[in-house]
Parts: structure tokens; sequence; C-alpha cells
């Protein structure tokens, strides 16, 4: 069967073998270095070493390599800068069937040192298949700040199935570890500790149904809109949950972060017209927790900023629900500052206030004391808002900004002025969902309306 696959991926035990290395330059003494961090019993043959070899524990043979060289290793490394030299090397090698590694030259490498995360005991390695080392070492970088936290797990792991060889079955023992969600001990061990996740496996061991049928309810901050502007403790909850209850603004590249199996309840809500009621919403919630679900309710911006987050604690309180929050970035700053307006300034503004556009009476809310105002949900209350602060004392000639789908490919911004803005967005067809600010800020933003706003991150940060 012909085979598109030429390296095979191992992880290999170099403590106390022996490893030649052919060549002493820069490339050769980073080699060496990751080489000792293995535990590896080095061999360094080359006329003349640059600076640093000297801090090394391993064996320098000061000359030309020569076929005896290779008496006794294990793994062969040619590093030197003569390519008739490595290749050399690499025919030698193939001779005594040694595995050779020819520095940045694939066709003669046997095998390659792949880019490795670590954490603890916890490795990932990456290959290229050596035509692209540097995007190989990018990935390692991003893994590298995904696996925070596995190490410590594995080791509680490799602790609890060590007493699990005493205590359980071989048939019993089997099923227990294929059953353990990992994604939720990993969870589970950022947040508390290895300790935690030693005294859950034990409880799942003693009664293993009880912690399965005991459900939980976490608020999830989405941030404004865009799916980068989450936590990562917020993707943390959404890769746990096995029941998904999200707003209608929630970008659909956080909803596919969810495991396959997680089943999706919308809830979507939109002022004006066919919402969820936010009763429903609260007994959906409490049902999925009650069948055993780790529910994770995805919530835009931030849970308890006109969130009504507030009120879903009560209701599973009310029912003996367990409930956590994560926080997220709230639209009412985030999309501001994304669009270049900042809510305060040296010299234009010290205070701001967020006020909704609407209350859940419908009622249009007061107008507070602040030298910026952020409006959230105002696309039907703006000309009512305007009069407020006129009566209020707000000059006419105030600046103001409107900020439709803020973070989101389809952002739309429009500098304006108090006496101006309502007619302004009617004209321009400006929609919900929108922000508007208020203040000696938005002028000045409409100067400085040049200036790129907003950072494009690259899609996909963080693995699924």
């Amino acid at each position: 069967m012909e085979t598109t696959q030429r390296f095979l991926p191992l992880f290999v035990d170099l403590k106390d073998r022996p490893v030649l290395v052919v060549g002493a330059g820069k490339v050769a003494l980073r080699k060496c270095r990751e080489l000792l961090e293995y535990g590896a019993k080095l061999v360094v043959v080359a006329p003349d070493f640059v600076p640093g070899f000297e801090e090394l524990a391993l064996e320098t043979r000061r000359r030309p390599w020569q076929a005896e060289d290779l008496d006794g290793i294990c793994l062969v490394f040619a590093a030197t800068s003569e390519p008739a030299v490595n290749r050399e090397i690499h025919t030698a090698c193939r001779t005594r069937n040694l595995l050779c590694n020819v520095v940045d030259v694939t066709d003669l490498c046997d095998f390659h040192s792949a880019a490795c995360a670590r954490d603890g005991e916890v490795s990932v390695a990456v290959h290229s298949g050596g035509g692209a080392p540097g995007l190989a070492a990018w990935l390692r970088r991003r893994l590298q700040e995904w696996m925070t936290g596995l190490g410590e797990l594995a080791s509680a792991v490799t602790t609890a199935r060590e007493e699990s060889r005493r205590t359980m079955e071989p048939a019993r023992r089997e099923e227990f570890w294929k059953s353990q969600d990992y994604q939720e001990l990993w969870s589970l061990c950022r947040r508390e500790g290895s300790t935690a996740v030693l005294a859950r496996l034990a409880a799942d061991a003693e009664a293993p149904s009880q912690h399965m049928q005991q459900g939980r309810v976490i608020l999830v901050g989405a941030g404004p809109g865009h799916p980068d502007l989450i936590t990562r403790m917020g993707l943390l909850a959404i890769e746990q949950a096995t029941a998904l209850v999200p707003d209608r603004l929630v970008a659909r590249e956080l909803l596919d972060l969810a495991p396959r199996s997680c089943q999706v309840f919308p809830v979507g809500k939109k002022g004006f017209d066919l919402s969820t009621h936010q009763r429903t919403i609260n007994e959906l919630i409490v049902r999925l927790a009650q069948e055993g679900h780790t529910v994770v309710r995805l919530k835009g911006g931030d849970p308890f900023v006109f969130g009504r987050g507030g009120e879903e604690i009560e209701a599973c309180q009310e029912a003996g629900i367990p409930v956590e929050v994560v926080p997220g970035l709230s639209s009412a700053l985030t999309v501001p500052t994304y669009a270049g307006i900042p809510v305060t300034h040296r010299g234009l503004s010290r205070s701001f206030a967020i006020v909704t556009g609407h209350t859940a009476k419908g009622v249009i809310t007061s107008i507070p004391e602040a030298e910026t105002l952020v409006f959230l949900m105002p696309h039907h209350s703006l000309e009512e808002l305007r009069k407020r602060m006129y009566e209020k004392g707000w000059r006419h000639d105030t600046p103001a900004s409107a900020v439709q789908s803020g973070t989101l490919p389809g952002q739309r911004i429009l500098h304006s002025t108090l006496e101006a803005i309502v007619e302004d967005i009617d004209k321009a067809g400006l929609e919900s969902p929108m922000i508007v600010v208020v203040g000696p800020v938005a002028g000045w933003a409409a100067r400085h309306a040049a200036v790129r706003n907003g950072f494009t991150a690259p899609r996909g940060c963080f693995p699924d």
C-alpha cells in the first residue's frame, strides 16, 4: 500500500543515550542545548567551536569528523557548514542503519526534531515535514498558551490511575477511565488545582452516577460580537458545555467551539420584535441543569451590564442549581474603543455613564450627570433621550457618534451632533445593534477618524 507520509511521529527516550553532533557553530549550539534538556549523552566533533560550548556538559572532539565517531551512537545530527561533509555523514549513517538528521536539509533527514509544546509531562509535537519550520514554531507557541494546566492534570490522573489499579477490578477500571470528561477535569484543575481533581475522581470512584446527575449553569459574557473578543475563561466554559443557550448576536464561531455532542438552544432577543421571554429563558436553563447538563448561558457583552444575568442567577438559586459567572467585555466600552471613540480623554471628559435606551416597562430612562454618555439599544428612543438631554442643559452642538454592528465586519460609524444625530442615523440607514456616544470625546473621534481602528486578529487562535 502506497503512503504519502514519510515521517513517523515518535517520542524517544534519550536519557543517558549517546548522541553525536558533527559541527560546532551557532546552529549546533542550539541543537546541543535542546538535546541536553532531554538528558542525552552528547559527543560533539568539530575543528572549531563557537563560544558557549564550554558551558555545556558534553564530550568535545576538536578535529574533523571520522567514521569511527559513529561507534556506539544511537542518533546523529550533522550541522557543519560544508554540504559535502554533511552528505558524507548521512551516507555513512545509512551504511550502519543509523538515523541521521542533516540540519535544514529535508532530503537528508531520516528524522526531524519537532517543535514541541510542553506542560509538565504532557507534550504536543508539531511537524511540517521539514519544509516550514517557522510555521511549526508559531503553532508550538499557540499550543503552549493553550496547554496551561495539562501537566498538573496529567500528574493528578497518573496518581489516581495508580490508586485505581489497587482498588478496582480491571473491567470496572477500564469503564471508569473511558467515562471521564477530561475537558471538565482540566477546567477544574485550572480553577482549583490538582487536589480538587483527585477529590473529584475519588468521589466518582465511590459513586460515579452522583456527579453526572448534578447539573450547573455558567453565565458567560461573549463580548461585543467579534469572536476573538471573548475571555480565555469564557472559551474554556464553552468547550465543556453539554447544553449551550446563546443570545442572538453571539458569533457563530463561538458556537462551533462547543463539543459536537453539545445541544444548542438559541434564545435570541431583539428589541421591539419577536423575542424569547426572559422567564422562558430562566425556566430553560434551570430545566437543562436539572437534567444533569453543564449549561453555558452565552450572553452578548457582559452578563451584568444590561444583560439580566442577575435574574438568571436568582432563578438558578431558587431551584438549587449551582451557578457561576464568567465576565465578558461589555459592548458599552468595547464598541466605542474599537471604533476609535474614547469615553474619557484628558481635558475633555473625566466621567462617563452607561445608559439603556429603554427599561423593562418601556419608560425612557433619566439622564445621569456625566461628561460622556454611552447609550445602549437607543434606536427607537433616541429622539426622546435627546429631549431629556436638552432639559438637563446639554448643548445642541455637542458631538455625538453612532456605531452600528460594532467590532463586526459590517461595522459602520457615523459622526454627528446631538442636534442632528437622529436625522443623520435615519438618512444613513443605520440599524440595530447600535450604540450612541454623546460628549466632547465624540468630536475628538471625528477629528481622528483616519486612525485605523480595531485589530484584525487571526482566526482560529485557539485549538478546538
